[in-house]
């Protein structure tokens, strides 16, 4: 294939793969075969369509004939990458058309060449159709999840964070127990977060600093009985084991997540125990943990920067029943910590109905210490304000 073909190609079938096969976009991108240039470019078309593919599908309807759930799938993601291209991407303009073209005849569309091609064109000579006003419709998001920022935060701070979740996002570490960060890293917001221009060195755990401020929120001690619910796929547990806990038992409820979490804390010396069980029925008697994290399953809204396709695939009513599941575990938590103890809600979203909402009427508090929004009930962190994923954090008890 001749020269920026191959990175299309890619692009087009990651995009095919996420949309379709339910893949997530920060995995498929790492295994990228291709020159570190390609990869990189491959990397910034499929978030850049993935972040905008309402608005390219809108783009691509208003231009074609043909109406989009009838384009063969594969072509389509072909003129999708192609649009980002040319609405959001860097490409000289004549290269844009010629690429999408050359990608098409690659994956066996050659009688469809014309078509890209004017298409391409088309937008390229004319622009969007209809360019969208309206902050949802403008980066491709929910409108029932742009209305609940709003009303919680107000119309500019609504604006400012789905400004930043657009936008990618840098990668972050921590340094494990013992070791020094490097000449030249960066600290990021919260205390023991990194940033490194030359990459992630050597005895670095890759980590977004707001799941480590989720850590640093229950303030474990030596020796403390602790247990993390939810804890697959272990980056907080290996944060919390590197507190030197008495005992730390990281709890999830699926298998297949716990057997990949097992075998990548124990390759980083976590001596602790993986449980199998349901976070709404502890196996723990009342009252036997001094410390306890619900790192509950949430939409994940907080993370757009790096997966942007959880805005394809979460509902209300997926959110309405992730809020009761959420409530459930973080009352069965407090069950089992004892009286003095700590119990730390986090989710990596920021809806209502899954943060101050879940909290409400259990005297919390937001951690201290720690940058962020301070709200009723915790602390909001997020892309605009910390530069990090969205994230609540909320103290119970203690």
């Amino acid at each position: 294939m001749k020269r920026g073909v191959p990175a299309r190609v890619v692009a087009a079938g990651l995009v095919g793969r996420v949309v379709r096969g339910g893949a997530w976009s920060n995995l498929v991108v790492r295994d990228v075969d291709l020159p570190p240039q390609d990869a990189r470019l491959v990397r910034h078309l499929v978030y850049g369509t993935l972040r905008n593919l309402a608005r390219l599908d809108g783009a691509i309807s208003g231009l074609s004939h043909r109406p989009v759930p009838t384009m063969d799938p594969v072509l389509l993601d072909v003129l999708r990458v192609a649009f980002h291209e040319v609405l959001f991407g860097r490409a000289a303009a004549h290269a844009v058309a010629y690429t999408a073209v050359e990608s098409a005849r690659a994956l066996g569309y050659g009688r469809a060449a014309r078509f890209v091609n004017a298409l391409v064109r088309n937008l390229q000579r004319n622009g969007e159709p209809e360019p969208p006003s309206g902050v949802a419709e403008r980066f491709s998001l929910p409108r029932w999840f742009v209305d609940d920022l709003v009303s919680a935060w107000g119309e500019d701070s609504a604006r400012s964070f789905v400004e930043a979740s657009h936008e990618d996002a840098p990668v972050t570490f921590r340094m494990q127990r013992g070791v020094l960060p490097p000449p030249g890293a960066v600290a990021a917001s919260v205390p023991g977060a990194f940033v490194h221009l030359d990459g992630v060195p050597p005895g670095a755990v890759v980590q977004d600093p707001a799941s480590l401020a989720a850590v640093q929120a229950l303030s474990v001690s030596p020796g403390e009985r602790v247990l993390e619910v939810g804890a697959a796929p272990g980056g907080k547990t290996l944060a919390l084991w590197d507190r030197d806990p008495g005992l730390l038992v990281a709890l999830d409820v699926h298998e297949r997540r716990i057997r990949r979490a097992r075998r990548r804390t124990v390759r980083s010396g976590f001596e602790g125990r993986w449980v199998r069980a349901d976070g709404r029925r502890l196996p723990f008697r009342t009252a036997s943990l001094d410390k306890v994290l619900v790192d509950a399953p949430c939409t994940g809204l907080g993370t757009l920067r790096r997966r942007p396709e959880i805005r394809l695939r979460v509902t209300e009513p997926e959110r309405d029943r992730l809020a009761a599941l959420q409530r459930r575990m973080l009352h069965e938590a407090l069950r089992v910590v004892r009286p003095g103890g700590r119990v730390v809600y986090a989710v990596c979203t920021v809806t209502s109905a899954e943060t101050t909402e879940v909290v409400s009427g259990l005297r919390a508090r937001p951690p201290e210490d720690l940058p962020g929004l301070r709200l009723e009930g915790g602390l909001l962190m997020a892309p605009h304000l910390t530069e990090t994923d969205g994230m609540f954090i909320s103290v119970v008890g203690d």
